[in-house]
Parts: C-alpha cells; sequence; structure tokens
C-alpha cells in the first residue's frame, strides 16, 4: 500500500514539474523591415568597430528616424552613445534568430548583435576592438 502512495507522489510530482516548467519559445520570424534594419544595423556597427564615423552616419542614415541621431552626430562617441539605443533595439529582433550574436563588452558593459562570431566591437573600436564575449 505503500508503495502505492510512492508512486501516486512521484506520478503528481512530475505532473506538476511538468505543467510549471515553461517550454523554450521558438523566436518569431523576422519580417522584411525587420531584417532590412538588422542589416543597416550591421552596416553601423562595423563602421563603428572600425572608427569610421562618416561610414556610420552614411549607413546611419539608411534607417530614417531611428538613425538620424547617429547620422547628425559630429564626434564618435556621440555616434555610440547612440548606438546602444539602435541596439536595444536591434537585441530584441536578433534574440533566439540564427545567424545574430548577442554580445557583451564586460569592460564597457554594453551589449550589441552583429553577425559574425569574431568579435568586433563597436563601442571601443580599434582600442579594444577584439573586447566582448558572445552571449547567445
Amino acid at each position: 500500500m505503500e508503495t502505492n502512495y510512492r508512486k501516486l507522489a512521484v506520478l503528481a510530482l512530475i505532473a506538476l514539474t511538468s505543467a510549471t516548467t515553461p517550454l523554450p519559445l521558438k523566436a518569431a520570424e523576422l519580417s522584411d523591415n525587420d531584417k532590412q534594419f538588422l542589416a543597416q544595423y550591421e552596416k553601423v556597427r562595423g563602421a563603428l568597430a572600425a572608427d569610421d564615423l562618416e561610414g556610420a552616419k552614411k549607413a546611419a542614415a539608411a534607417l530614417n528616424e531611428e538613425g538620424a541621431p547617429i547620422a547628425s552626430s559630429e564626434k564618435i562617441a556621440a555616434a555610440r552613445t547612440e548606438f546602444a539605443k539602435l541596439s536595444d533595439h536591434a537585441i530584441k529582433l536578433a534574440a533566439g534568430q540564427n545567424g545574430y550574436y548577442i554580445v557583451n563588452c564586460p569592460m564597457l558593459k554594453k551589449d550589441w548583435v552583429q553577425t559574425s562570431t569574431q568579435i568586433s566591437n563597436p563601442y571601443a573600436g580599434k582600442e579594444m576592438l577584439t573586447c566582448g564575449v558572445i552571449k547567445k
């Protein structure tokens, strides 16, 4: 009789655990607009990593309103500050998507998205180009 109670208790525990354990969510498919945003974001990221303010401004201009603060930046530090805001949006889009890597620079405490596993830090540029760790 005691064995039956144990079996029931184990089964109840399994049922409770199964019911409360969240299933992994599949990332929603990116829209064409999201893909275009991420492609242009990658161009901005690459230019900032290369310390190329003019390239970053040109790439950001293609992002229209979202990229306007970078496109009008007069200093690379200002462009990098604005890039952090773009990165928030890019991280939300890229999370769970194949081909996109969310990277963190532990020294600057900044995150970004890139399409390569080779770290290329847009916040530090050539000064600390490889500072970063892939989070995904």
